[in-house]
């Protein structure tokens, strides 16, 4: 039998590590954006193919690309969670009495993110000419089952970000209570792996934060992009679907965000200042004049990213207004009022 030759055999095996870095690393995310809004976008409307040119007659084409963002930034989000998770998952608590909290912060706050999907459907019962408008944009018998798994895929995603919010806020919660309980001085070894700690619960927050708007952003502009797309399907000019709606969804939405994550940032800059100052207990000396202790004070806070310039704070601010400006959007792209 004849052995195979080198070259092949170095082909395969770099082959192989060609697939396994693509697939084992952040690239797969771009295949797997493009692919899941692809998908996407035939699961909702059919397999379309005119619909992805550039040069078109049919404005609903827009329209239907922009309500396939939503399922996309769900699946992707899902992607990131799980993809990382080794560092994601240090956002749940360790142990069951601060697990127990997030699971019951959660249960209590499903209604309230389930009460927009649970509306909508009590909304296409009462409302036939919604139905039928769905009906005509969505060419399939089984639309129903469409919404209802896109809508409980969403539901689930925004659960699990929420959930890692709470649980980010619940063990600053339970770190602060620690240092104001031991506020003497510690060791350097202990002081550094605490901050850290900070530091990786800082970083988590952010990111669960930027996946959120990013989520419920979408999922506003695909909504907005839907009722353009319901109003076109509807035969007559006098009835249409106001844009009211999707701006109230928008500062719902907004609230929603805004409660969960401004009291966990409060509490992430409190344990922020208690690091600072358990910094300065270690220095080397005592300062010598007031001077000294306010740089080192200062050096301290930026260290631990206690003093964010305006442009990070201004980020930080559109970041929660996202789903607001979102839904502000809609009274931009898209007639009707």
């Amino acid at each position: 039998m004849p052995e195979p030759r080198d070259g092949s055999t170095s082909f395969w095996r770099e082959a192989g590590s060609a697939f396994a870095l693509v697939f084992h690393s952040p690239l797969a995310i771009y295949l797997l954006c493009n692919l899941t809004f692809v998908i996407s976008l035939f699961a909702l409307f059919g397999a379309d193919v005119q619909g992805l040119a550039y040069l078109h007659s049919r404005q609903t084409n827009l329209w239907r690309m922009l309500t396939a963002l939503a399922p996309t930034s769900w699946i992707l989000t899902l992607v990131i969670l799980f993809g990382d998770f080794e560092q994601n998952r240090s956002a749940w608590p360790r142990t069951r009495g601060t697990r127990m909290t997030v699971g019951l912060c959660s249960l209590l706050g499903l209604p309230l993110h389930g009460l927009p999907v649970l509306a909508q459907y009590i909304v296409l019962k009462k409302e036939p000419l919604v139905a039928v408008a769905i009906a005509r944009v969505m060419p399939a018998s089984d639309f129903y089952p469409r919404l209802l798994i896109a809508n409980l895929l969403g539901l689930t995603t925004t659960i699990l970000i929420f959930s890692g919010i709470i649980g980010i806020h619940t063990q600053l919660i339970g770190r602060m209570r620690e240092f104001r309980h031991h506020a003497g001085s510690t060791g350097s070894g202990a002081l550094d792996e605490d901050v850290r700690w900070y530091q990786r619960q800082e970083s988590l927050l952010k990111r669960f934060l930027t996946l959120c708007a990013i989520l419920l952003g979408s999922s506003i502009v695909s909504a907005g992009a839907l009722r353009n797309l319901l109003n076109q399907a509807i035969s007559t000019s006098t009835e249409t679907l106001p844009t009211a709606p999707i701006l109230g969804y928008g500062i719902y939405c907004t609230g929603l965000l805004a409660s969960a994550y401004l009291p966990a940032h409060n509490t992430l800059k409190n344990v922020g200042h208690l690091l600072a100052e358990r910094m300065l207990q270690q220095s080397p000396g005592p300062p010598t004049t007031w001077k000294q202790r306010y740089e080192d004070q200062q050096a301290a806070r930026a260290w631990l990213g206690l003093q964010g310039s305006a442009l990070q704070d201004l980020q930080q601010g559109l970041s929660v207004l996202t789903p607001l400006l979102a839904s502000i959007s809609s009274l931009i792209l898209g007639p009707g009022t």
